[in-house]
């Protein structure tokens, strides 16, 4: 039995242990969107990618001949530099600083008095 390109991203999506709601927000898409997409007999090869990027997976040996103009393991390791979160250009950088502070802000709170 030969597995449509939805089954086939879904199954990578489960053995990668990725929250669908996680995968949906960091997509920019709705979950009833991937859903959808897991029940494509045919994706458009950039959703695989970006689906791939997100997820950290090769998608290149799944589909092979399908993918041919995609270098996975290049972009994927652009892909992991750009979100690496000690760099100060990175957004998560910024991020993890804020959060941060929120952090601190809710503890001196908590410690403070009431008026």
């Amino acid at each position: 039995m030969e597995h449509n390109a939805g089954e086939i991203v879904e199954l990578a999506v489960r053995r990668q242990n990725v929250n669908i709601s996680e995968l949906s927000r960091r997509l920019h898409v709705n979950r009833r969107t991937l859903y959808n997409w897991f029940r494509q007999k045919r994706l458009h090869t950039d959703v695989i990618f970006e689906i791939g990027k997100v997820i950290n997976y090769d998608f290149s040996h799944d589909f092979e001949g399908e993918l041919n103009g995609f270098d996975f393991k290049e972009e994927l390791a652009v892909y992991k530099k750009d979100i690496q979160s000690d760099h100060p250009n990175s957004v998560y950088y910024w991020m993890e600083k804020y959060i941060s502070l929120l952090e601190d802000y809710k503890k001196l709170v908590r410690k403070s008095p009431l008026s």
